[in-house]
């Protein structure tokens, strides 16, 4: 099968919402409406990646930068597709936008439980950290 890699347009979003509501280890909240991610995506221009394999998008990640720091969010393989490399080829175009941005440093949120999603970051060179925790807050 042929794999092909694009930028996220928001023209992509019931078919990236379909992906992540199927994807294990991926959790939804109300900032993953369109409107919100249309915002995310104009805010972080071609920083975030799709990939499709004979037109349908089986691949995605989400990624911005604040100026200081890469995030990543929503990486997620359609499951007759993993295991051959597409979220590997999407991390690295992320990480290579970030450093062509000057981004020196990458963070990514998962869900504690996904012990299958830990050892994809670890093979990846990200290591879980122990030092520091997320609080959040809602407005």
């Amino acid at each position: 099968m042929e794999y092909s890699y694009h930028l996220m347009k928001i023209e992509d979003y019931d078919a990236l919402y379909a992906l992540w509501t199927s994807s294990p280890g991926v959790e939804l909240s109300g900032a993953d409406s369109r409107e919100s991610i249309a915002a995310y995506l104009t805010r972080n221009p071609d920083q975030s990646f799709v990939c499709k394999a004979e037109g349908r998008i089986v691949g995605s990640l989400l990624c911005g930068n604040d100026g200081r720091r890469a995030y990543i969010h929503h990486t997620a393989v359609a499951q007759e597709h993993r295991r051959r490399g597409i979220a590997r080829k999407l991390v690295r175009l992320a990480l290579s936008i970030q450093r062509e941005n000057g981004i020196q440093k990458c963070h990514l949120f998962i869900v504690n439980e996904n012990e299958t999603g830990k050892a994809f970051w670890r093979e990846e060179g990200f290591m879980e950290r122990q030092d520091i925790g997320i609080m959040s807050r809602e407005l």
